[in-house]
């Protein structure tokens, strides 16, 4: 019985580790809407660049930042942030607001 037990705490401890790990869904998909946009590594313009974007790339959005000036974004697999007026939403039927 204790043996059952055991294995159950490490079954219910792997579960937790395995869902804590994966990512964030999506909410929506969006594009650049200008040349050399900025991927942040934290919502602050004087954040570390990540990366740079150019017009037309597709990102995956995640969330807006607490002050609701960016957008938390994936681009082929960089994780980071860019400012709200740098994004349009790729799928214009649906009624995203920025």
């Amino acid at each position: 019985m204790k043996k059952l037990q055991v294995l159950a705490g490490v079954l219910f401890l792997f579960a937790l580790i395995t869902c804590t790990m994966l990512p964030a869904q999506a909410i929506f998909t969006a594009v650049t809407n200008t040349d050399k946009v900025k991927l942040l590594s934290e919502p602050t313009a004087s954040a570390a660049v990540v990366k740079v974007l150019k017009l037309g790339d597709v990102v995956k959005v995640y969330k807006k930042s607490s002050d609701g000036q960016f957008w938390e974004v994936e681009h082929k697999g960089s994780h980071g942030w860019i400012m709200l007026h740098f994004l349009s939403p790729k799928d214009h039927r649906n009624n995203f607001h920025f």
